[in-house]
C-alpha cells in the first residue's frame, strides 16, 4: 500500500539542518571515518544538533553514539544511511515514532541495476522514507552536497549533478576565483530530483546561475516548473545533457513517432524554455562563470576586437555560424575609431587593428568605442598568447577597461598551453577568461538569451503557470482510427483536408470519382504508409484509370478504397504530435511527403507552444526558403500554416492524442489543407 507523498521543506534545511543523525557513524573505518566527520563539520558550520548512531561504538570524534534510532531525542531535519539496509533503519524509524525532514541514502543496489529486483527495493525504499514524513535524496548517492565550498567575492554558481564525480570540473571554478553556492549530486533521484533543487537555487539571491550535469528528467510538469523559475527569477541554468542517441518508442506507426527520440524533445524544451545546453563539461564551468562574472547584455550585437586579422576573421567566423549577430559597428563609432586605426585596418566588425597602435596606448580607447556603440550587447576579444609582446598590451587594455565595462567582455586565451601572470591578471581583474572559441561562444549565446531580458520567456513562464498538467505517459489501450475517420475526426476540430468518399468496389470508385470532378486520388484503406506499401494512386484524370488502380489496389489486400479530390501546388509538409515519455505531446513540422523519414528536415516543440516559438521552428528548417517562394513561386500562407500548428498544439494539450500525422500537409499561397491522416487516440 502506497504512502502519501509529504509536502517537501525546504531544501535549505538540507544544507543548514538544525538537527542531524547519521546512521552507521564511525571514526576509524575508512570511508565511513571521513564521511562521518564531514557531516559533523557541516553540523558545527551551522549549529545543528548531531546525533552519531552506531550499537557498536560508545563514541565518535569524542561525541556519545546512540544504538539506534529509537534513541533519537528529537525530529530531526536530516537522517542520513551510511549503511546497507537503509529499508530497515527507515522501517524502525517508524516504529518508533522519528520523523525526518530529510533522508540520504548512499547505498547503491537500486534501480541502477536496471532489474526488476532493483526497481522494486527503490520503491520500498521511497515508501519507507515517506512514512516518516521525509523525502529522500538518493539513494547512491554521495556527500558532496556537504563538501566544504570557499567562500569568495560575487555572485556564485550551484551544481546539480546526477553523477556526482561529473560537478568536479564546475567546482573548480572555485581555482579562479568564482564561488559555488551549492552542490546537488542527486544519485537516482527516486524521490527528490534535479527539478527540485534547482527551483531552491534558482531562487536564491546569491546564485548567479545554475549548471547541471544531466541524463534524464522524469517530469515533464516538474522541468516546465523549473524553467518557469529559472525565467522568473532571472537565473539561467545551463546543462551538458547526455543521451543523445536515444530512440523514439517502438510504438510508431506514422512517419511523426519514427522522426522523434527522447533527445530531441529535450532540444527542443531546452531551445524554448531559453536553458542553455553545451556538449563539455569544461564548456558548462566557463559558461557558468561568465553567467556569474558578467553583466546582462544591453543588445543582442556581438562586437569582435582583435589586434591580429587572422583571429578577428576566425572568431567572426565561428560566432556568425553559432548563429550569433555581428552588427556593423554605427557610423560615429566607425568614425571615432577611424581616427585611432590605420585606414589598411577594418573597424566596422570585426574590429581589427593591426597590432602596432596598441603600443601607443590606443587600445583602452579602441575598446571603449565598440563597447560604447548602442547596437553592441557584448565584445569576443581574442588574445594572442602567443606573442608576448603584443598580448600584455592585449591584457594591459582589458585590465584597464574592464572596471569600467557596463557589458560583458569575454577575452578568449589562444595559447592553451601558455599559462602564467598575465593570464592570471584576466581572472583578477573579474573577467571569464576562455581556453578556446568554442566556449566563448556557448557564453555568449548564454549571456545574449539571458531570461533577465527576454518577454517572451516571461510570457511562457506565466503560460506554465496558468496551464494544467499535460499527460506524458500511455496509459492503457490506444485506438487507431481509420483514415476516413482520422480525417472527420481532425475537420471537426477545423483542420480542413480534401474531400474524399469511400468505396468498396472499382465501380464505387468510378462513381466517387464521377462526384468529386476529376483529378482524383485514390487510396487503400487498413494501411499506414500507403506509398510505401502501393495502395495509393494519384492525379487519375478518366474512368478507366481509377477503375484500373482501384482494382489493383484491392488486389493488394486493402480493406477498402478512399477516393480523394487531388489537390496540387504548394509544398508538401508533415505536421503531427508523438508522445514523450517526460515532455508529453511533441509537435512536428517539418518536410513532408514519402521522403519525410529520409530528409529529416523537422523541428520538434514542447507544450506549451507560443506562436513565436512555432516562427523559430518553421525558420529552422532547411526547406524555410521555399516557403518565401523560390524562383517565381509565390509564397505560402506562412500565418494559415502557424495557426495550423498552434491549433495542433492546442489539440493536443488536451490529452486525448498518443499519435497523429498529417502527411503530406499541403501549404499553398491560400491556406493549407491536409491529404492524408493518422491519429492513434487514448
Amino acid at each position: 500500500m502506497s504512502t502519501e507523498v509529504p509536502t517537501p521543506a525546504d531544501l535549505a534545511l538540507f544544507y543548514r539542518p538544525e538537527s542531524m543523525a547519521i546512521v552507521g557513524a564511525h571514526d576509524t573505518r575508512a570511508g565511513l571515518a571521513g564521511f562521518t566527520l564531514q557531516a559533523m563539520q557541516v553540523a558545527n558550520r551551522v549549529g545543528a544538533r548531531f546525533y552519531p548512531i552506531n550499537p557498536k561504538l560508545a563514541q565518535v570524534y569524542g561525541i556519545d553514539c546512540l544504538p539506534d534510532v529509537g534513541a533519537v531525542p528529537e525530529p530531526v531535519d536530516v537522517l542520513c544511511i551510511f549503511t546497507g539496509k537503509p529499508i530497515e533503519v527507515l522501517d524502525e524509524a517508524a516504529q518508533v515514532g522519528l520523523k525526518a525532514k530529510f533522508v540520504m541514502v548512499f547505498a547503491s543496489g537500486f534501480s541502477e541495476l536496471q532489474t526488476p529486483e532493483g526497481r522494486d527495493r527503490e520503491g520500498r525504499l521511497v515508501e519507507a522514507t515517506h512514512r516518516i514524513g521525509a523525502r529522500l535524496i538518493g539513494p547512491n548517492t554521495n556527500l558532496n552536497a556537504w563538501a566544504p565550498l570557499a567562500e569568495l567575492p560575487g555572485r556564485q554558481i550551484a551544481v546539480i549533478t546526477q553523477s556526482g564525480n561529473q560537478g568536479r570540473p564546475i567546482i573548480q571554478a572555485e581555482n579562479v576565483g568564482v564561488g559555488i553556492s551549492y552542490w546537488a549530486p542527486t544519485g537516482n533521484e527516486a524521490d527528490l530530483e534535479v527539478t527540485d533543487f534547482a527551483e531552491m537555487f534558482c531562487r536564491d539571491e546569491n546564485t548567479a546561475a545554475v549548471c547541471a550535469y544531466i541524463e534524464g528528467l522524469t517530469s515533464g510538469r516538474g522541468a516546465r516548473d523549473m524553467a518557469a523559475t529559472a525565467i522568473e527569477t532571472g537565473t539561467p541554468i545551463s546543462v551538458v545533457k547526455v543521451g543523445r542517441s536515444a530512440t523514439g518508442s517502438a510504438m510508431a506507426q506514422s512517419h511523426t513517432g519514427h522522426l522523434t527520440g527522447s533527445d530531441e524533445a529535450y532540444d527542443a524544451f531546452f531551445t524554448q524554455f531559453g536553458i542553455n545546453r553545451v556538449d563539455e563539461l569544461d564548456a558548462l564551468a566557463e559558461v557558468g562563470i561568465a553567467l556569474a562574472r558578467c553583466p546582462v547584455p544591453s543588445a543582442d550585437g556581438v562586437v569582435v576586437c582583435s589586434v591580429s586579422g587572422g583571429a578577428a576573421a576566425h572568431v567572426s567566423d565561428l560566432a556568425a555560424r553559432a548563429g550569433l549577430h555581428l552588427p556593423k559597428l554605427g557610423a560615429a563609432t566607425q568614425a571615432a575609431l577611424r581616427d585611432i586605426v590605420p585606414s589598411e585596418f577594418r573597424v566596422d566588425n570585426p574590429v581589427d587593428n593591426g597590432g602596432p597602435i596598441m603600443f601607443s596606448g590606443a587600445g583602452p580607447r579602441i575598446w571603449e568605442l565598440c563597447l560604447d556603440d548602442p547596437g553592441i550587447g557584448l565584445m569576443l576579444c581574442p588574445v594572442p598568447a602567443s606573442s608576448p609582446k603584443l598580448t600584455e598590451t592585449v591584457i594591459e587594455t582589458l585590465v584597464q577597461v574592464a572596471p569600467k565595462a557596463t557589458k560583458p567582455i569575454l577575452p578568449i586565451w589562444l595559447g592553451p598551453y601558455e599559462y602564467g601572470e598575465n593570464y592570471e591578471r584576466l581572472w583578477a581583474a573579474g573577467l571569464p577568461v576562455f581556453r578556446n572559441i568554442s566556449n566563448a561562444l556557448d557564453a555568449a549565446r548564454a549571456l545574449i538569451n539571458h531570461p533577465a531580458r527576454s518577454s517572451e520567456l516571461q510570457q511562457l513562464a506565466r503560460r506554465v503557470r496558468s496551464t494544467a498538467v499535460v499527460a506524458s505517459r500511455v496509459d492503457g489501450p490506444a485506438r487507431l482510427l481509420q483514415e476516413a475517420d482520422a480525417t472527420t475526426w481532425l475537420q471537426e476540430r477545423g483542420f480542413r483536408f480534401a474531400r474524399q468518399l469511400p468505396a468498396d468496389t472499382a465501380g464505387d470508385a468510378v462513381a466517387a470519382a464521377a462526384e468529386l470532378g476529376y483529378p482524383v486520388v485514390v487510396k487503400g484503406t487498413g494501411v499506414a504508409h500507403k506509398s510505401e506499401s502501393g495502395v495509393v494512386a494519384t492525379n487519375l484524370r478518366t474512368d478507366g484509370e481509377v477503375h484500373q488502380a482501384a482494382t489493383s489496389i484491392l488486389g493488394q489486400g486493402s480493406t477498402g478504397l478512399l477516393v480523394a479530390k487531388h489537390e496540387s501546388g504548394g509544398i508538401e509538409l508533415l505536421l503531427g504530435v508523438t508522445t514523450d515519455d517526460v515532455f508529453g505531446p511533441v509537435i512536428v513540422v517539418g518536410s513532408g511527403g514519402v521522403t519525410a523519414e529520409a530528409v529529416r528536415d523537422v523541428a520538434h516543440g514542447v507544450l506549451p507552444l507560443t506562436e513565436a516559438a512555432v516562427v523559430r521552428m518553421l525558420s529552422g528548417l532547411r526547406i524555410a526558403s521555399l516557403l518565401d517562394g523560390w524562383r517565381g513561386q509565390p509564397p505560402v500562407d506562412r500565418a494559415a500554416l502557424v495557426g495550423a500548428v498552434l491549433r495542433l498544439a492546442d489539440l493536443a494539450a488536451q490529452g486525448e492524442i498518443v499519435e497523429l500525422d498529417i502527411n503530406p500537409l499541403l501549404v499553398r499561397p491560400d491556406g493549407v489543407i491536409g491529404l492524408d491522416a493518422l491519429v492513434r487516440l487514448r
